[in-house]
């Protein structure tokens, strides 16, 4: 560790670039010379690996952390962010994110430019800070986990839309998820407080945004040792079509039907399995437990206020509500 710090402080960097090629529709790879040509203004010692598929990022991340690297630059989407981040354990290497992904939430809610050399450029001069540490069950994740219709939403969105990503590609999944979804019976617990309701959805999220920029949980910051939940009963398609432009600016806080709330604990139950999307990969699963680690994932070149120790002091859960 000492080494490490010494190299990060002094002239050379052991730098390792994770690069998703099928990111975002081969946007990172299309960025790959971009990259590397930004990268090599600086003195590092570089080292570039594409994966080459599904969980490959997880054995590249445990790879680089065993051969020493000072900082892992990842460039894909959320879901290489959690391989990488899952694959790293409990150590603690900075890492870089340039956002080539379909979302991007993560980097938009690190204040990483959307220009992939600016990036480059804000990683390396940048400062290195801390944000939560997040886990689902027995993974990490690093934005948000949504379940129900939020989870069959990121299915389709992962299916692919020629042509179109982020919002839009969103969207485009929501419209053919309102003609399958049908609700489920869902017991939510948030620092002890429980909740029963027949759900539309419930997000359970670091970030504010998810879905490529929809504001689903606008209070969220990354660094406050709280997770920020937004559940929803279930709607009716007139209502999801009516509500749907509300979330875009966040403003669907206020319905009758929705609960915003803040936590660090986080049990959802239901008797019957549901899908749930985890930084935009899909899984089922029953019982879903959430924990939260303050302020201990580095990131290099992130812009995030910090979080006083008064802001800590007095913010408080939201009380849950039957609904």
């Amino acid at each position: 560790m000492a080494n490490r710090r010494r190299r990060l402080r002094g002239d050379t960097m052991k730098v390792k670039v994770i690069m998703n090629p099928v990111a975002g529709r081969g946007r990172a790879l299309k960025a790959k010379p971009q990259i590397l040509k930004a990268l090599l203004e600086y003195n590092a010692e570089l080292h570039l690996e594409e994966t080459k598929g599904p969980q490959h990022a997880t054995e590249l991340a445990r790879q680089t952390v065993r051969d020493g690297f000072d900082l892992i630059i990842i460039a894909g989407g959320d879901g290489t962010i959690n391989q990488v981040v899952n694959g790293m354990g409990d150590e603690r290497i900075p890492l870089g994110v340039i956002g080539c992904g379909t979302g991007n939430d993560f980097a938009r809610a690190l204040g990483m430019p959307t220009d992939p050399v600016a990036a480059v450029r804000q990683i390396m001069a940048g400062e290195t800070q801390q944000i939560d540490l997040c886990r689902v069950n027995q993974s990490y994740f690093v934005s948000s986990v949504g379940v129900g219709f939020d989870g069959e939403v990121a299915f389709h969105a992962n299916q692919g839309f020629r042509r179109v990503r982020g919002k839009t590609a969103y969207l485009c999944s929501v419209f053919k998820t309102l003609f399958s979804y049908r609700s489920q019976r869902i017991k939510l617990t948030v620092d002890g407080l429980v909740m029963e309701f027949n759900s539309l959805l419930v997000a359970v999220t670091n970030s504010p945004t998810y879905g490529g920029g929809y504001k689903i949980n606008p209070e969220a910051r990354i660094n406050d040792g709280l997770f920020d939940v937004c559940a929803v009963q279930y709607m009716s398609r007139p209502e999801i079509l009516a509500y749907l432009p509300l979330l875009l600016p966040g403003w669907h806080q206020n319905l009758n039907k929705v609960r915003m709330m803040k936590g660090r604990s986080i049990t959802l139950e239901s008797n019957e399995p549901f899908y749930y999307q985890v930084d935009g990969e899909i899984l089922t699963d029953k019982t879903l437990r959430f924990t939260i680690v303050p302020r201990v994932l580095a990131i290099k070149g992130a812009q995030v206020e910090p979080v006083r120790e008064f802001d800590l002091a007095v913010e408080k859960p939201a009380r849950a509500q039957e609904a």
